[in-house]
């Protein structure tokens, strides 16, 4: 089980490594655009729309990442007067929203993707880049975030029986 933990927490790490690499072109293109568009007075499309499909690609494949290092946005004012044990009790609980989410999502961005591949989906602007690929990045993203999830409820339960971490 600890094996599986380990490959799982190794895989949102790679992610998240992933992610760094599109950002800084995404950082070069929006200085591009910004140069283009009021230095020059010639804004582009092509800028604005990669500028969001890199963006969407960190932050939808980079969520497993965060989730492994807990930095998801979480109502400390309670959560953080909690003991060790009380935290693990309420992340626990909440899984079952969480995983009920992420379920549903995954069950719709898949069709979705499935749907955007099979009619090569673009974004319909005039550079007019396909889409189906955000759209399958989208699916990995909530694959890959389920899996971290369980990895952390995995924890939780652990924690929660034997007073210790794996």
């Amino acid at each position: 089980m600890v094996r599986i933990l380990h490959v799982i927490d190794w895989i949102s790490l790679w992610s998240g490594k992933l992610c760094g690499i599109p950002m800084f072109i995404v950082v070069f293109i929006v200085l591009y655009e910004v140069i283009a568009r009021y230095v020059f007075s010639a804004p582009t499309q092509w800028a604005n729309e990669m500028m969001l499909m890199g963006c969407g690609f960190v932050y939808v494949i980079g969520g497993a990442w965060v989730l492994h290092e807990q930095k998801h946005v979480k109502m400390e004012l309670l959560y953080d007067r909690l003991s060790p044990r009380g935290k693990a009790f309420i992340d626990a609980i909440t899984f079952a929203c969480f995983m009920l989410y992420l379920v549903l999502f995954l069950w719709v961005s898949g069709k979705l993707a499935w749907e955007s591949l099979q009619l090569r989906e673009t974004t319909g602007s005039s550079w007019n880049p396909p889409i189906y690929p955000m759209k399958i990045a989208l699916t990995v993203g909530v694959l890959l975030l389920i899996l971290q999830g369980v990895a952390r409820f995995i924890r939780d339960l652990y924690f929660l029986v034997k007073g210790k971490e794996i």
